[in-house]
Formats: C-alpha cells, sequence, structure tokens
C-alpha cells in the first residue's frame, strides 16, 4: 500500500517484517518533504537514491545515496530532500507495532505520530 501523510509528503511504503516497521519514501515532487516528528524508539535511516537534507534535534546534515545513521529515541526529525526522485529507507526495529486493520495491517500509532507533528523547516 502507499500513501502520502500529506498533501507535500513523499509517497511512501510500509511494510511489516518480523520485528519490524520498513518505511521507504519516494521523494516524487519538487518541494515535498517529512513533518518533524519523534519515535519512542531507536531506527535507522538509510538514503537509497538522491540527496536529502535531513534535520535531527534542529542540527541539519546533508545525505547522499548509501548514507545510513541511528536516529535515537525522541530526537525530533525530518526530511527535505534536494533532488526530485530521492529514496529515503526507515527501518523501525523496535516499533510498537499494532497492526489496524481498518488500514490494511499499517501501524496506526505511526502513522499518528507524523499526521500531527510540525512540518519540517530544515531548509
Amino acid at each position: 500500500m502507499q500513501y502520502r501523510t500529506h498533501d507535500d509528503g513523499p509517497l511512501t511504503t510500509i511494510t511489516i517484517e518480523p520485528g519490524a516497521v520498513v518505511v521507504e519514501m519516494h521523494f516524487d515532487m519538487p518541494e515535498s518533504f517529512t513533518r518533524l516528528h519523534s519515535h519512542t524508539f531507536d531506527h535507522w535511516m538509510e538514503c537509497v537514491k538522491g540527496l536529502a537534507l535531513i534535520e535531527i534535534d534542529g542540527d541539519g546534515r546533508m545525505v547522499q545515496a548509501g548514507d545510513k545513521y541511528l536516529v535515537a529515541a525522541h530526537q525530533r526529525h525530518g526530511v527535505r530532500p534536494l533532488q526530485v526522485g530521492t529514496v529515503l529507507r526507515c527501518r523501525h526495529e523496535h516499533a510498537d507495532i499494532h497492526p489496524d486493520g481498518a488500514r490494511d495491517g499499517i501501524p496506526a500509532e505511526w502513522l499518528s505520530r507524523l499526521t500531527h507533528a510540525e512540518a519540517c523547516d530544515a531548509a
């Protein structure tokens, strides 16, 4: 299943694997971004393709394809791609997974955090 958490958000695919929620974000539109948000658990973020500016707790850093880093629990983070076609993948290995049958197994808690967070201002 693919969706956007907000109108300017990336085209997002969530898959649930044993012990992990994997989120792949395709920044397929100019000016797309993810909202600033945080999780109650650490997770890995990897730039699969392209170039992006990542904000983590107010600090901006540029990442490119092949870069992988850990986002610690409770750190506010968001992504603003610098190229259309940028792809980022997040692996939430310790997510509190509560599949919601009405949403085809997508963790409602995770979607709620992205929907109600602030826009990423890392430009």
